[in-house]
């Protein structure tokens, strides 16, 4: 009715703990883990850096939970891309390069190696990066499982898919952040090739189950 006052609701409050880590996040993407400082996060939250210390304990504590939060976004994000039945095995993998290219300049690769490299003096952070690299692994294993369901022709199980796939990644991350150039080390072609080779097999494949 007219001149009655409509109450208007406050917009919602996201928690603090989650406002640090979109900071955090904004941070990394914009200046690199190098510069994600505890100070530097505070003032990006517009919070106390004592809030820092009450969620995250350090820093240390805060880039294992932002990883953590990426991580989790992005199993998920590749478990729905690998559940896709319209597509092949060989657009998977070229779909599964593309969200390399973008974690790379998201930070999250390189803040997974450097939290892999703090992890060979600090048992805690050791702790963590292999949860992470399991989830990788259990992922990639489940999808090598559906594709090789009674495929007599590949010397693998499941499991040893995941780990030799998990092994190649790293070591492709590991190369583009020291720099290694694509004449030198032909890491982009050799992940092409891989693609084409699967495109192949499913071919070979499609033809053997059609005798």
């Amino acid at each position: 009715m007219k001149g009655e006052s409509v109450a208007v609701r406050p917009a919602a409050r996201v928690p603090t703990g989650d406002q640090i880590l979109a900071a955090a996040r904004t941070i990394l993407h914009r200046d690199g883990v190098a510069q994600l400082s505890t100070r530097a996060v505070a003032a990006e939250a517009g919070v106390n850096l004592s809030l820092i210390h009450y969620y995250f304990r350090s820093r240390e504590g805060l880039l294992l939970a932002l990883l953590e939060r990426m991580d989790a976004d992005l199993v998920a994000r590749q478990r729905s891309m690998y559940a896709r039945q319209d597509i092949t095995l060989a657009e998977k993998w070229a779909e599964a390069i593309a969200f390399y290219r973008d974690d790379l300049k998201s930070g999250y690769v390189r803040t997974l190696l450097e939290l892999a490299a703090y992890g060979y003096a600090n048992r805690r952070i050791a702790t963590e990066v292999r949860k992470i690299l399991k989830r990788w692994r259990d992922l990639l294993a489940e999808a090598a499982a559906e594709t090789l369901t009674g495929d007599l022709n590949v010397p693998l199980d499941p499991k040893e898919v995941g780990s030799m796939v998990t092994s190649y990644w790293l070591g492709m991350e590991m190369q583009h952040l020291l720099g290694v150039p694509e004449e030198e080390g032909a890491l982009w072609k050799t992940a092409e090739k891989l693609g084409q080779l699967m495109g192949r097999w499913e071919t070979s494949k499609s033809r053997r189950r059609r005798k």
